[in-house]
């Protein structure tokens, strides 16, 4: 009934455009954090770096990232 802490993060802060890499994005986000690598942006763009966006929305879905973190946790 309700979104996942990260999909609704992606809403919040529009991190999306298009929704084509959507999906990927979110499931790459929520594994980001889930193996600790979302402590800094740096560390977040280098994980997520293996998903292209062509509408560009990389700082939204950096944002949305750290949203969501402490809400997802680590596994």
């Amino acid at each position: 009934d309700a979104l996942h802490p990260m999909q609704q993060a992606f809403v919040d802060n529009d991190a999306f455009q298009c929704g084509y890499c959507t999906p990927g994005q979110i499931m790459s986000a929520i594994a980001c954090v889930r193996e600790g690598h979302a402590d800094t942006d740096a560390e977040i763009r280098e994980y997520m770096s293996g998903n292209l966006c062509r509408c560009a929305a990389y700082p939204n879905i950096v944002a949305a990232v750290k949203q969501a973190a402490p809400k997802v946790g680590r596994a």
